[in-house]
């Protein structure tokens, strides 16, 4: 709950809807991830 509500005060102070926010930051993410991932993977 205190996500959703964090997430439309953000939306609401850049002119967003909470789902182009969100969807903003998860791409965000996955792009930081594939270049730098935080977990290491090994091939067995």
């Amino acid at each position: 709950m205190l996500v959703w509500l964090r997430l439309k005060d953000k939306a609401y102070r850049t002119g967003q809807t909470v789902y182009q926010l969100k969807h903003r930051l998860l791409s965000d993410y996955l792009i930081y991830q594939l270049k730098r991932p935080s977990l290491t993977m090994t091939l067995a």
